[in-house]
């Protein structure tokens, strides 16, 4: 069974591997920010750009900076396996 884990982009244990499907669960820290006041999903991958370390949110809703996210969400993930293509 899959469970979310808070994901702290400074411990290599607590974030997805790069380029692992993922999904983010988005919570509001702050109840009286107009625009960040629900919670929210989405799927997608971390990524790095080409020779640089710092990892970003390419997702459903496009491409995030973790690091903004944080300021408005605790944002938490859980891996998903890919699709192969079999329908049980």
């Amino acid at each position: 069974m899959m469970h979310w884990i808070r994901l702290d982009m400074r411990r290599k244990d607590s974030m997805p591997p790069i380029g692992a499907l993922v999904a983010l669960r988005l919570t509001p820290n702050n109840g009286r920010a107009t625009f960040y006041r629900e919670e929210r999903y989405d799927i997608g991958r971390f990524k790095t750009e080409t020779g640089g370390r710092k990892a970003w949110w390419h997702g459903s809703r496009g491409v995030d900076n973790p690091t903004r996210l944080r300021q408005h969400y605790d944002i938490w993930w859980c891996r998903v396996n890919e699709f192969d293509g079999l329908l049980i």
